[in-house]
């Protein structure tokens, strides 16, 4: 997987003496629910627009990467606002790897509950398989405590439920939509010829696909409570059952960053465009798969060039990750609004 971030990307979280000005749209809060599935809890943010108020934060910032300003426990903003369930990164990423979209989807209108994933310096890599069919079940879980809590709910439209997933966060994105994994298929995607992202890993430790659990594995993790999905350069697309993704029927948005011939194709999501019905296709030909990551610091490539890393911070020649970002939320943005119930 894009494990790059294992020795840069545990962000961390920062209080900073900045501008009012600066944070005053977006209102950040901490919260830990129980995950039946961890037999523990799961940490998610909960981003949102804010009125003045809150003390100014910086999320995500590190040495290689950006942060980005919030103010935490700021009032909510007046008015009833869709609230989207974000996961991103792959098997092992750092917690706050999607905070740059969130923060965008909060300041345009929207709730957005991040999922925090565990921390990837400790997890081994036959942990990093089960978060396959844990962090569908984080997303759910989220949305259950969300609902069930009267100060957190208000001001969001329980009738607006969206999911937005990049890489294995794209993968639990489908399978709250109704898509279920083929165990077969999921085997064979670090056989020769298959396309697996984590395949060089896993042989490493050892692991073999074709003995893991078959029955987590192919559980169902649809959530009628959702109702539209947008899904970016998602792992194991080619590992679900054509059944299931026939039968998916929400709104689904599929969103590839580079050009058919720079995607990689473990994350290609063109082919899944005509098994789910009505499913729209995007590629962001200006944009690699690094592009997915938060904006990087001057020194970033630098680092990663000294650590021997991927080129994190690259994106395609005349290019700016800022505009890049803010180009991407605003489809996004634009794909929740059409598509979640009005």
């Amino acid at each position: 997987m894009i494990h790059l971030l294992i020795l840069l990307l545990s962000a961390w979280l920062l209080a900073a003496n900045m501008p009012a000005h600066e944070a005053n749209a977006v209102g950040l809060s901490f919260l830990s629910v129980p995950v039946a599935e961890r037999h523990g809890i799961t940490d998610i943010t909960l981003w949102y627009p804010a009125t003045k108020g809150g003390t100014p934060v910086l999320i995500g910032d590190s040495p290689l990467f950006k942060g980005e300003i919030a103010r935490q426990d700021a009032p909510k903003a007046a008015g009833s606002h869709p609230l989207i369930l974000l996961s991103h990164g792959g098997l092992k990423s750092g917690p706050f790897i999607g905070a740059w979209m969130a923060s965008r989807l909060a300041s345009k209108g929207f709730v957005v509950a991040m999922m925090r994933q565990p921390d990837p310096h400790t997890m081994t890599s036959e942990e990093s398989i089960r978060e396959i069919w844990l962090r569908p079940a984080d997303l759910s879980a989220a949305l259950t405590a969300i609902e069930r809590d009267d100060t957190l709910s208000g001001g969001i439209d329980r009738n607006r439920i969206g999911v937005l997933g990049f890489l294995v966060g794209g993968t639990s994105a489908l399978s709250i939509a109704g898509g279920n994994i083929d165990p077969e298929s999921f085997a064979r995607s670090c056989d020769p010829g298959g396309t697996g992202i984590d395949c060089v890993e896993f042989a490493t430790a050892g692991i073999d696909l074709h003995s893991v659990d078959r029955q987590k594995l192919t559980r169902s993790h649809l959530d009628p409570r959702v109702k539209a999905a947008v899904v970016i350069d998602p792992e194991l697309g080619a590992s679900f059952t054509p059944k299931s993704l026939a039968q998916i029927s929400i709104p689904v948005r599929l969103i590839n960053l580079g050009t058919p011939k720079t995607v990689w194709p473990g994350l290609r999501a063109s082919d899944l465009k005509s098994a789910i019905s009505g499913a729209r296709y995007d590629l962001i030909m200006n944009a690699s798969q690094y592009s997915a990551f938060s904006e990087c610091k001057p020194a970033g490539a630098s680092i990663l060039r000294e650590e021997g890393e991927e080129p994190l911070c690259q994106d395609p020649e005349g290019t700016n990750r800022a505009a890049i970002h803010d180009s991407l939320a605003e489809m996004v943005a634009a794909a929740f609004r059409s598509d979640l119930p009005q």
